[in-house]
């Protein structure tokens, strides 16, 4: 208030006072605060972003978690159920609940997968944001804030892929424990997260090269400037590539999604479900509801988690069958039908010169379920043997029984003294064997109706193998599109993050000093450590050869517990290296907010 009064008080011999004051901010002044804003805003959506998906992929391995209990308890509870000798109901159950853990857990491998695709795509389109705001600041504050962006968004970036590896590894390993892995699927595991790793060093040699050079060179910060201009467009054109080719990938892989639905549409796959699962694993009414009564002696097809409870080694994981024993104990086991077998596509794509990258995504099979004619014809043949021996044979001691009875009453009769009270008694027995026979005819007139509708399923699958053929190889088609998209997109961020780093070395050289991991650095001391990271991306490729060639001459039937060992190890190690991350993403949002605050003063 009192300077309001002095400034009047000034003025008062020069001018008129006018009784108010204007208090409105210039044009320029006005578009400051509202750049600062934007960036503020900008800055806070990133980081609220990171925070949302950081909680996503938490929520994942929550439902992982559970869903691995869940089928470690069904296994547990079938295993029982054959150690106890238990009906085919109680064995069927626990089979279906192991199925429903193991769909689950595909499931979440299919949510990490587009919740990655999502995230890249929302964190693009803020990173935009926040360049495009920081744009409208000055020079001085480009400089400052750009260099503390990058070195936070790196920072970000490698904490995000290393929960994202971590999550995958998990899901991998929650697979193999699942049997929903077979070992040439289990080796090919381990060859592309070597593969991964050799993509990765690779592109790191890259982009620390670049700094190096830019480092080395010594520019004038004037000089480095200017360079900085036409960088920072080559960058920002290359931003719009990525995002495009991000765009087009996910477009790619909603139409593959589509794709899969289709198949879990089409007839042929409901009745795949049905032969190998609950629908005809137990009697059903008329309503197509189960009655809680087991088959007895039906055969129960089995899958791919028996392959480590006896199945076996000639019966694939990657079939459905069933095994009958003959007079002599001669075992046979019959493939009826073959389950889907997952396949990789490896390409290798030249990002830059002298950088080639070897990425490595999931494809998908001809077939999910092929009916092998002949194992159907046997199954059938051997239900219908089961029926003739088990109800068939029932009804007919039922028959004789009642026969039998019959004739004692009709001797009694005829006998010349007749003994009137065993005739009765005689009598007195006829109800209820003519019951026994009822209910024998019912229990065989039930079963074949079983067996006519396992028949009727599998005639109707044969109908409709040619539509199932058709959408599965548009599945197939859309899936290789998928990765070919993927590829496109990686081709691009490897683009995107080599120009990046000349655009980092750049900004360092106009501000004076290098960023690494939130740290300050000379450029003597930035030169050593890029050098340092070049050495230590060799290693890692050297190492990644090495454990391919180590993996080729691996036994076969070693391979999933080998898999499951080093999964289960790396997992260990990296998420023992999560908080040392999340250090340097603290620190360098620090350093950002801290700086970007300074600037709204």
């Amino acid at each position: 208030m009192k300077k309001m009064i002095l400034l009047v008080s000034m003025l008062a011999g020069v001018m008129t006072f006018s009784g108010c004051v204007d208090d409105k901010e210039s044009a320029s002044v006005t578009a400051v605060r509202e750049a600062k804003a934007a960036q503020l805003s900008a800055l806070a959506a990133l980081s609220n972003a990171q925070a949302a998906n950081q909680q996503a992929l938490a929520d994942t391995e929550n439902a992982l978690r559970e869903a691995k209990v869940a089928y470690e308890t069904a296994k547990a509870a079938y295993q029982q159920a054959l150690a106890d000798k238990a009906n085919s109901e109680a064995q069927a159950a626990a089979a279906i609940q192991m199925a429903a853990a193991q769909n689950e857990i595909q499931r979440l491998a299919n949510e990490l997968e587009e919740m990655a695709i999502r995230h890249k795509i929302a964190m693009l389109d803020l990173q935009t944001q926040y360049e495009a705001a920081l744009k409208k600041a000055d020079d001085d504050s480009q400089a400052l804030l750009g260099g503390l962006y990058m070195a936070y968004q790196t920072a970000a970036t490698n904490l995000l892929n290393a929960q994202q590896e971590i999550a995958q590894q998990k899901i991998d390993l929650a697979k193999l424990q699942a049997g929903l892995v077979d070992s040439d699927e289990a080796k090919q595991i381990m060859i592309n997260k070597e593969n991964r790793k050799i993509a990765s060093a690779e592109q790191t040699i890259a982009e620390w090269k670049a700094k190096l050079e830019v480092f080395e060179a010594q520019k004038a910060p004037e000089e480095a400037k200017a360079e900085l201009v036409t960088e920072k467009a080559a960058l920002s054109q290359l931003a719009q590539d990525k995002a495009k080719a991000l765009e087009a990938a996910d477009k790619a892989r909603e139409e593959m999604n589509d794709a899969r639905s289709d198949i879990y549409d089409q007839k042929y796959h409901g009745l795949a479900m049905d032969v190998t699962g609950s629908k005809y694993g137990n009697f059903i009414d008329e309503e197509g509801n189960p009655t809680g009564e087991a088959f007895g002696d039906f055969i129960y097809l089995q899958g791919c988690e028996e392959n480590a409870l006896g199945k076996p080694v000639e019966a694939t994981v990657n079939t459905y069958w069933f095994k009958t024993t003959d007079d002599k104990g001669n075992t046979t086991y019959t493939a009826v039908m073959n389950r889907m077998i997952q396949k990789t596509v490896t390409k290798t794509e030249t990002t830059a010169p002298g950088v080639e990258s070897t990425n490595t995504y999931e494809a998908y099979p001809t077939y999910y379920y092929q009916l092998n004619a002949e194992g159907v014809k046997a199954y059938v043949a051997a239900i219908k043997a089961n029926v003739t021996k088990n109800e068939g044979k029932a009804l007919e001691a039922a028959n004789k029984a009642l026969a039998a009875q019959q004739k004692v009453v009709a001797d009694l009769e005829k006998a010349e003294i007749k003994d009137e009270v065993a005739i009765e008694e005689a009598k007195s027995m006829l109800p209820g064997l003519q019951t026994n026979v009822n209910t024998a005819q019912a229990a065989l007139d039930k079963a074949n109706a079983q067996v006519a509708a396992i028949q009727a399923a599998f005639d109707t699958m044969a109908a409709e193998a040619a539509n199932w053929t058709a959408t599965v190889e548009a599945y197939n088609a859309a899936s290789e599109a998928y990765c070919d998209a993927q590829f496109v997109y990686e081709k691009a961020e490897d683009a995107y993050g080599l120009q990046n780093a000349k655009v980092y070395a750049l900004e360092a050289v106009v501000r004076g000093n290098v960023i690494v991991d939130g740290v300050n650095m000379t450029f003597d001391q930035a030169i050593e450590s890029a050098e340092w990271q070049i050495a230590n991306a060799i290693n890692t490729i050297s190492a990644a050869k090495q454990e391919i060639a180590n993996i080729e001459i691996a036994e076969a039937d070693q391979l999933k517990a080998l898999a499951i060992e080093r999964l289960e190890a790396e997992i260990a190690i990296a998420e023992a290296e999560i908080p040392a991350l999340e250090k340097i993403v603290a620190d360098t949002k620090a350093a950002l907010d801290a700086a970007t605050a300074a600037q709204a003063e």
